[in-house]
């Protein structure tokens, strides 16, 4: 069964701010890997957008069924010649520096749902685009494991040498109001 969040309102302007922003600093061409990839959506507009600018998106996700969604959604961009983009499943603590390094962009718009041990595999040269939000729910089904209250505790948990964005987004739906942070950089 498809969770119908991954199209709501938030996720859809969280991915399409990341990819106005995350344009403007990749390299040519660009190898990604978005981990906490969840239905892949934004390896699908990241394509459709500008796919002439990526050799290959891999999305890495925990979750098996939504690994299988995803390949299903990105199946346009998975064969034949413009065969750009790839989902694994698999838990990203497991993945080694050798298998993130290969890429010269790594994303994460999932960090509230996980810790950092992560982030401490990504290289200097390597371009990282993260993104949290400050949703506070006790509710299981929201995940929330990792909870970065605003942008000053955000940057703390991930230090980046050097930050080429940083911003935040307000959402306000009257029954749930939350900021979006991102920060783009390298460490």
């Amino acid at each position: 069964m498809i969770d119908f969040n991954a199209f709501s309102h938030g996720q859809l302007q969280s991915k399409l701010w990341l990819c106005e922003e995350l344009e403007q600093h990749l390299p040519d061409p660009a190898q990604v890997m978005i981990i906490g990839s969840w239905y892949n959506l934004l390896g699908f507009m990241m394509l459709t957008r500008k796919s002439e600018t990526y050799n290959m998106i891999q999305g890495v996700d925990v979750d098996d069924r939504a690994t299988q969604i995803a390949d299903k959604i990105n199946n346009a961009w998975m064969i034949g010649e413009g065969h750009k983009l790839r989902n694994v499943t698999k838990h990203i603590d497991t993945i080694s520096h050798k298998e993130l390094g290969y890429n010269n962009v790594i994303i994460n718009t999932s960090c509230e749902h996980m810790d950092a041990t992560w982030y401490h595999k990504v290289n200097p040269y390597q371009l990282v685009c993260i993104q949290s939000s400050n949703v506070v729910n006790d509710d299981p089904v929201w995940n929330i494991t990792h909870p970065i209250p605003d942008m000053q505790d955000f940057k703390s948990k991930f230090p980046m040498g050097q930050i080429l964005f940083e911003g935040e987004k307000v959402f306000d739906y009257g029954h749930l109001k939350y900021n979006r942070m991102m920060l783009i950089g390298r460490l």
